[in-house]
């Protein structure tokens, strides 16, 4: 594999890539785009927003290995249930559990800022429903973005139930 310049590394960031230490690059996430802006910030917590990136990732990280993102097949006769390669089907239902009883953590006002930033990984206020220009649009998405950072901090906390009740 080509080793890329140190220019190009920080064209690449400047453009909203992560360059991993083994040369891969990908998009950043839009959680990792509001952690560094400091929307996950959230004054006299217990928690960090590092704490709450993390959470969000660990959802996002359930949902992909739950496969809960795939259509079923129609066939009733012979289910399809793909192996995420982690534990077979008892990881594929590990995650789906996992996923399902975290989302059941969220009060329902944060779930849907939570699901939009970190499953399908989009901006909060992009869809038509925002207004563009104006004060109140300012006001909604900042909003959304304090629904975003309560949403996180129950996640936290019943990541950290989970991972007491387990040891």
């Amino acid at each position: 594999m080509k080793k890329l310049s140190l220019k190009t590394k920080e064209r690449l960031k400047s453009r909203g890539y992560v360059v991993e230490n083994d040369g891969t690059v990908r998009k950043k996430t839009v959680l990792e785009k509001y952690f560094e802006k400091g929307y996950l910030d959230l004054p006299n917590s217990q928690f960090s927003a590092e704490d709450r990136k993390k959470v969000g990732e660990k959802l996002a990280y359930d949902y992909y290995l739950s496969n809960l993102n795939h259509v079923r097949s129609v066939n009733l006769e012979m289910p399809r249930i793909k192996s995420t390669g982690e534990g077979g089907i008892e990881g594929f239902l590990f995650h789906q559990q996992r996923y399902l009883n975290a989302l059941k953590s969220i009060p329902y006002e944060f779930l849907e800022a939570v699901r939009i930033v970190c499953i399908e990984d989009r901006e909060l206020g992009c869809d038509k429903s925002v207004p563009k220009s104006g004060i109140k649009s300012k006001y909604n998405i900042y909003y959304r973005k304090m629904l975003l950072t309560l949403g996180l901090e129950r996640l936290v906390k019943y990541y950290l139930k989970i991972s007491k009740n387990s040891s």
